[in-house]
């Protein structure tokens, strides 16, 4: 039976939700962050998914021979700390703003914020999970890393 492996990733956002993860279609279970899974399936061609609400990831192909093993990590989308300490920035600069009841440019500062959460939840909606398969040649390196030290 061929195997392939999960780890999610421990991040600030979406610590408390599930991603469910599916596989030609099926839900195969649910990976709770910082969690790792593994998981069999038949030999073959396989399309991987993961998704959280109306949100998922990218369709990952996959070719698996008896006994192979694949690994993949799962994240938030790219960049989430840089965009979130940028919306937390524009929020201080917003309230700066309105302490000094200077109203005139609030608008250049809401709207970012804006367009990008329209953007996550409509075109983005698909790419707000990174699923990415880890290279052989990248395991093997960890491996012997660690046993090295």
């Amino acid at each position: 039976m061929a195997t392939f492996k999960i780890q999610r990733k421990h991040e600030f956002i979406n610590l408390f939700r599930d991603y469910r993860l599916f596989v030609d279609g099926q839900k195969i279970g649910s990976i709770s962050d910082g969690q790792e899974m593994e998981f069999s399936v038949s030999p073959g061609r396989h399309l991987l998914v993961a998704k959280i609400d109306w949100c998922s990831s990218k369709t990952i192909p996959f070719e698996l021979n008896d006994n192979d093993t694949k690994s993949f990590t799962l994240s938030c989308f790219k960049n989430a700390l840089v965009r979130d300490l940028f919306t937390y920035g524009i929020i201080i600069l917003v309230i700066v703003f309105s302490l000094s009841s200077s109203w005139d440019y609030l608008i250049f500062l809401i709207a970012p914020i804006f367009l990008r959460f329209v953007y996550d939840m409509t075109l983005g909606r698909n790419k707000y999970l990174t699923l990415k398969e880890i290279e052989d040649n990248l395991l093997n390196n960890v491996k012997i890393i660690a046993t090295t030290t």
